[in-house]
Order: C-alpha cells, then structure tokens, then sequence
C-alpha cells in the first residue's frame, strides 16, 4: 500500500482529532488530500516532536487524539522520544511511522 493510499483510507476520522506531520512528504501527501485546521505541518524540522506530541495532548485538550504521522530517519533521529512516551503513556496519543 502506497503511504497516499494509507492516509486517504484513514481521513475522514482525523478530523476528530489534532494531527501532526514530519516534514517532506508525508506532509505534502495529507495536504493534498485537503487541508484541515486541526493539522500542524511541521517543516524544516526532523526528530525533536516531542514537545509537539506532548503538548496539545497536555494543555490544549486533554481529551482529543493526537495523531502524528512520523517517518523511520524522523524517529531514528530521537529515539528518545520513545523512552519518554514509554514513561508518559499519553492515551490519547496515535504515533505512525511510515
């Protein structure tokens, strides 16, 4: 399944919830499925998606998903992230890795 075809199959139900991408293309590709205003695209920026992830989660509303869309070398670049979501354990919290 091709990444576009993935995030088509899954659209309609982000727009329950605040969805943040990685730079490049998976960015382009959920943009050009249309544009909501509960969607961050984080550009010119790999890795460091924590205060991101966390935050919206935290502060703005603790009860809506969190969805981000990540790719492998996003992650790779702060693992981290993993071990502080491991300690976290945000419920509300979807993390993708394309």
């Amino acid at each position: 399944m091709l990444r576009t075809d993935c995030l088509r199959s899954i659209y309609s139900e982000l727009e329950k919830c605040l969805v943040v991408t990685i730079m490049g293309a998976v960015a382009t590709e959920l943009q050009s499925l249309g544009h909501s205003p509960n969607f961050f695209y984080l550009q010119h920026a790999m890795g460091p998606r924590l205060l991101h992830r966390l935050g919206p989660r935290s502060s703005a509303c603790p009860v809506k998903k969190v969805v981000v869309f990540d790719g492998d070398g996003s992650l790779l670049m702060n693992l981290g992230t993993l071990s502080t979501l491991a300690r976290y354990k945000p419920k509300n919290l979807v993390h993708v890795v394309f």
